[in-house]
This record gives C-alpha cells, structure tokens and sequence, in this order.
C-alpha cells in the first residue's frame, strides 16, 4: 500500500511537472479594439492576442468569452485567424437584455484570462450614449490591454488573474510625453529593482493617450 502511494504520488508529481511546462506560467490577453456602444441583440465581436509572459503570442488554443450581469451568464464562440502574417483570436457574443455586463476572455493558456470592466448594454432604441472621457477610456483599456495582469491600480478592481510583476500604478504620476514614449517602446528603459521588462504590447497611438490621461488623472507626481 505505501508502495501504491508512493507511485500515486510520483504520477502526481511528474503530471504537475507536464503542465507546468505545458502552460509555461502565466499569459497576457490583450484585446485590441471594443466599441463604445454594446446593444442588446446586436452580436459584439472582439479581436485579442495571448501573449506568453506578455511577449510571445500563443497558437492553437481553444479560448472561451463569457459575459455577467448579475445572475444572468452567457457564453459566446471563439475562433483563431491568421491574416497577414498575423495569428490571433476572435470572439463573438450577444446579450440578451440591457444592463452592465462584464466580459471574461479564458484564454486557454492555464488559468490566464482577460477580465473587461462591467460596461453597459443598452437597448437598440435607447440615445447613444456621449463619448467616453479620456481617463475613463484609459481605465477601461488598463485592463482590456492586459497591463491589469502585471500592475495594480485600486481604480481597476477586477477579479482577475494578478501577477504582480510590475510597480502598483494607484499613486505614480509621470511626465506625459516619456510616459507617451515608454508605453509605445518599452525598451528604453531597462528594468530596475529586480523587476522583469514591460513587454511591448504594439499599443497603438489611439491607445497610449487614454492610458496616459488615465495613469496621470488626479495623483502625485513621480519622479522615478
């Protein structure tokens, strides 16, 4: 019986070994374009990339999208593509009735997924909704971007998954154009204190201005 155990355990162990390196840690889901209005009814369709350690993109997973708004829960499909030269995934989802939905995009990479702030759905007759502020724009793409996987911000609480391998941004300001420069180019600053390279996410110009109008809104200023 302790022989029997001992096997047991070793199966266990080799098993645990296999997936560790089957799913290499952790990943990054970053989506890379959301539209403003979500309608009931009107399917949303959502492109993203899974990026190993926030760096290498991730072929060949069988991704999940969900939504919740309350105790109503829907499921949507996803797909993979490749277009010019360019691999990565596309989800499409409806929802059924109007009210702040949160998006979640199980990756198929371990555990990793991406987590959407709660954004309302409206009903098809109901007035468009105005613009989205700069900052609130930034909020909702710190986390559609992924950089709620590596730093906290307690104006991004979601339930997602945390590595914390990056500085908490909750009280850090910086001066807008480096900070413009190092989110387009992240190698122009080399880690410090032990902590890994910001990967280089090809965030785009539309992108970086919400963000940095968002990481700066309303906090001290830093000069690290």
């Amino acid at each position: 019986m302790k022989k029997l155990a001992l096997g047991t355990l070793g199966a266990v162990l080799v098993l645990s070994t296999i997936a560790n390196v089957r799913f290499g840690g952790w990943a990054v889901v970053t989506v890379e374009k959301i539209p403003d209005d979500w309608v009931v009814g009107r399917p949303l369709q959502l492109a993203f990339k899974v990026r190993q350690h926030g760096v290498g993109h991730l072929e060949d997973l069988t991704p999940s999208i969900e939504a919740r708004s309350g105790s109503r829960r829907v499921k949507g499909v996803t797909w993979q593509f490749r277009e010019e030269g360019e691999t990565g995934y596309r989800s499409r989802i409806t929802f059924p009735e109007p009210g702040d939905w949160q998006v979640t995009i199980n990756s198929g990479f371990g555990r990793s997924r991406g987590v959407l702030l709660p954004w309302s759905v409206v009903d098809s007759r109901a007035v468009t909704p105005p613009a989205l502020p700069e900052p609130e724009r930034g909020r909702r793409l710190f986390a559609s971007k992924g950089c709620v996987t590596c730093h906290v911000h307690r104006a991004v609480d979601i339930a997602g998954e945390v590595m914390n391998v990056g500085p908490d941004l909750t009280d850090r300001r910086f001066a807008p154009g480096y900070l413009a420069k190092f989110l387009a180019d992240p190698s122009i600053k080399p880690p410090t204190n032990g902590m890994a390279r910001m990967p280089n996410l090809s965030l785009k110009e539309k992108d970086i201005a919400p963000l940095v109008a968002f990481i700066n809104a309303e906090r001290k200023l830093s000069n690290r």
